[in-house]
């Protein structure tokens, strides 16, 4: 009540608690065979855990985890479709219609950078796998979602090279800087630097 309804009283914000239980309970309503879906334990409302849920995103970290174990193995491939299964349950940010809230903004910027990972994940593997277009459509989302994640400009960079392309190499490079500068008053890391010289052999 307190993180929801801060600047009312208890009883409004009792009241507010009430109807949205209410609310969620028809929303979960189902053949339960009587059991609430919704339960009250030791002072807190919890899902009832004797009926089975889905719940996206536990299955988001779940396909994630199961998707780093498998590369890790060696096995890029396989590590692909559980890759896609993460990014195909991120359907946006956690709660991003609620725009009074911040209780929940550690866990979305989590979820948010894992999503990125997953981008990243499949652009990699593509890249190794010599899929061009893959890499370049993957990275692109997560630039879409950030588009100051240098790691993503490098993967990037990187794709570009590999097709001889050295003026996109250097065009990124500067999409890099560019978001860097306007979006958090920085340059480039050490890393995304040396990897310009590297594949360009230019001198910035």
């Amino acid at each position: 009540m307190d993180l929801q309804w801060p600047n009312h009283t208890y009883t409004s914000a009792r009241n507010n608690l009430n109807v949205t239980l209410y609310t969620l309970r028809n929303t979960l309503d189902g053949p339960w065979q009587g059991l609430q879906p919704i339960l009250y334990q030791d002072g807190c409302y919890v899902l009832n855990p004797d009926l089975k849920w889905w719940i996206d995103r536990d299955e988001f970290l779940s396909a994630l985890r199961t998707a780093h174990l498998v590369r890790s193995s060696g096995h890029p491939i396989e590590a692909i479709d559980h890759y896609q299964k993460a990014v195909d349950l991120y359907r946006g940010a956690l709660f991003e219609d609620d725009s009074t809230g911040d209780w929940y903004l550690v866990e979305q910027r989590q979820l948010n950078e894992l999503y990125l990972q997953a981008l990243e994940g499949l652009g990699e593997i593509y890249l190794d796998l010599g899929e061009l277009a893959s890499t370049q459509k993957f990275a692109q989302l997560a630039l879409a979602r950030d588009p100051c994640c240098e790691s993503v400009h490098r993967l990037l960079m990187r794709c570009y090279a590999s097709e001889h392309k050295q003026q996109l190499v250097s065009r990124q490079y500067s999409i890099c800087a560019n978001a860097l500068r306007d979006e958090l008053g920085v340059s480039p890391g050490e890393e995304t630097i040396r990897l310009l010289h590297d594949l360009t052999s230019a001198s910035f």
